[in-house]
């Protein structure tokens, strides 16, 4: 049997050591507009997965101890997130666009955010397989990096859907508040939704009569 080629596309564990290190942090302005897709009727600000659930997204605490509110710099980029998780999909079903919202959040402080993403990669020993490859050993990260002395608010991430779509994990501090646009369903922006899926090659499904 030959040997399997390449890397194993699963992201590395944090070292024991990684709490005496800098981490690779940007600041992000108080109010800074961030975007997110969510159902329609849920309020937006969810830090997720919820009591007693176990983790379910990429960087939900391995260990529960802190709930994760994932936004993206982008409205492409949250739409990227949530409609187009399956690549060899070429329609995006009408159901799911009539099931979902957009809101804008900003949070009311400045964010300190951990960048898992371009130099920050090499600074923590880690390549691009913690945005895509296997959940396990990110919990782990968002673990070591919450509890880390610098305090981290989060952390930023490449999509793995589109890497030019930086996504964020926020963490659930105290001291942290959000403001919130109105939401607007994605039925009442179809020609822009219908553009962006667009340019990745989708189209909308027509509803089944």
């Amino acid at each position: 049997m030959s040997p399997v080629r390449g890397p194993s596309g699963v992201a590395t564990f944090p070292p024991a050591a990684l709490a005496t290190v800098a981490l690779p942090i940007e600041v992000l302005p108080a109010r800074m507009e961030l975007h997110r897709v969510h159902r329609a009727e849920h309020h937006p600000i969810f830090f997720g997965p919820g009591p007693g659930a176990p983790p379910t997204y990429r960087f939900d605490s391995a260990s529960g101890s802190f709930g994760v509110l994932y936004v993206a710099f982008r409205f492409a980029g949250a739409l990227v997130e949530t409609l187009l998780r399956n690549p060899r999909r070429k329609m995006v079903a009408q159901v799911d666009i009539e099931a979902r919202a957009s809101s804008v959040v900003r949070c009311r402080r400045a964010l300190r955010i951990v960048q898992l993403h371009s130099a920050g990669l090499q600074i923590l020993g880690l390549d691009n397989s913690i945005s895509t490859g296997p959940y396990e050993p990110c919990g782990a990260w968002a673990d070591a990096l919450w509890a880390h002395p610098d305090a981290p608010d989060g952390l930023a991430f490449r999509s793995r859907h589109d890497p030019d779509q930086l996504c964020l994990a926020i963490f659930e501090r105290a001291g942290a508040s959000f403001e919130v646009e109105p939401a607007v369903r994605l039925v009442d922006q179809l020609p822009e939704v219908a553009n962006i899926i667009g340019a990745y090659g989708k189209s909308l499904a027509p509803t089944p009569l």
